[in-house]
């Protein structure tokens, strides 16, 4: 693992026991009950069909019903009383696994959840739609080959998917904005465009290289081109437009070793960081009213692209990395969003009736198993799970 990836670790190890301590969490995280009026917001990414399943199954075990978005809505606005035993089960992204294993489950157990989609990175693939877990199950589909999906191109879901999926009725479609996108904030470098940012979620993480006049997503923008630090385009940071010809000579020689090949190659960042240095990062920073504008634009675009397809209304939305700022939450209401959701949040451990409906708290799925009923697990077991599995074993 990188030096990064250790740091990332450490932050997250001590991320749970800092929340404890400032009471972040609600009760029933640390085996209190789930009170009257308390409605858990969950949040999902990929899925894993074990564990996943576990879940589902301590939900219907215990009398849980999932709501729809509208449905908690109305309980947060306090259109109508709240019941006992609710959650809203969210799932970020529009990950594959939505396909192959969310629906097969969520139907095998009555649930049902939402989906917030990224259509700026969404793409349509006509023809059979892909195999699901249902189909390992009677030895039609291979288990390792829908396990990998999300490691490769067909990391989101298509368009055909969603289309069926939304006729279906076991998800709804809402937005994560149009891109997900990430921007330069500063001439600083942070690292490489690599084959390993191009596909899969890894791709989320590379912010937006503007080329002729347009943003180029990973699997667009040439390899080897230098990014700089970063931060998510909700949030209220300004932009760094570098000057494109800054990444010429990082993407010169990457091309003239052979593309993909040269990374290979030991000792290759190196390489590229000597590069990089011999050219001085020159740009400008983008104005408050740019930065207003790209926002709008993330916001509204993504609510058109999932109407359109859908034929159903978009009213929610999901921060990208929880990140957000006055500005995109004036312009979240303005483009019509009656609801946003994000993190967690200082001194709100969950979103009860009455509560700010454009920052809404969310709740990792570790913790969904806490809920109170039969077969409860414990904290010291949902941490042992939790951990097991960011270090590579079964959870």
């Amino acid at each position: 693992m990188s030096l990064a990836g250790w740091a990332r670790q450490a932050r997250e190890a001590w991320e749970v026991p800092r929340d404890l301590l400032l009471r972040r969490y609600p009760a029933f995280v640390t085996g209190g009950p789930l009170r009257r009026g308390e409605v858990p917001v969950f949040v999902f990414h990929s899925l894993e069909p074990v564990s996943f399943e576990r879940k589902l199954r301590h939900l219907a075990d215990n009398g849980y019903a999932a709501l729809s978005a509208d449905e908690y809505m109305d309980l947060l606005s306090e259109r109508r009383p709240c019941r006992e035993k609710a959650v809203l089960l969210t799932f970020d992204d529009g990950r594959g696994s939505l396909w192959t294993i969310g629906a097969p489950l969520l139907r095998r157990y009555g649930m049902r959840g939402v989906v917030f989609l990224v259509p700026g990175r969404m793409e349509s693939r006509p023809g059979p739609l892909s195999p699901t877990w249902n189909d390992v199950a009677t030895g039609q589909a291979d288990a390792g080959q829908i396990l990998a999906r999300e490691a490769g191109p067909r990391a989101l879901l298509s368009w055909e998917e969603v289309d069926a999926l939304s006729h279906d009725g076991v998800f709804e479609f809402q937005s994560h904005t149009h891109r997900h996108a990430r921007i330069h904030v500063a001439p600083r470098l942070a690292g490489f465009l690599a084959p390993g940012f191009r596909h899969g979620y890894a791709a989320m993480d590379v912010p937006l290289l503007a080329s002729g006049g347009r943003d180029l997503l990973p699997h667009e923008a040439p390899l080897g081109s230098p990014l700089l630090v970063s931060a998510p385009r909700t949030s209220e940071a300004l932009r760094f437009h570098e000057d494109e010809a800054f990444r010429s000579r990082c993407v010169d020689a990457v091309a003239q070793a052979g593309g993909e090949a040269f990374f290979s190659r030991p000792g290759w960042e190196r390489e590229l960081r000597r590069l990089a240095a011999a050219t001085a990062v020159r740009g400008r920073t983008e104005t408050a009213a740019e930065r207003e504008d790209a926002i709008r634009a993330e916001l509204v675009r993504s609510k058109l692209a999932i109407e359109e397809r859908t034929g159903r209304q978009v009213r929610h939305l999901c921060y990208p990395w929880h990140a957000w700022g006055p500005t995109a939450r004036r312009l979240a209401a303005e483009a019509g969003y009656a609801a946003a959701y994000c993190g967690k949040l200082p001194g709100v451990p969950l979103t009860r009736p009455g509560g700010d409906p454009l920052a809404i708290v969310r709740i990792g799925e570790d913790y969904l198993e806490l809920l109170p009923g039969g077969g409860r697990s414990s904290l010291t077991e949902v941490l042992r799970r939790k951990w097991t599995r960011r270090l590579g074993g079964a959870a």
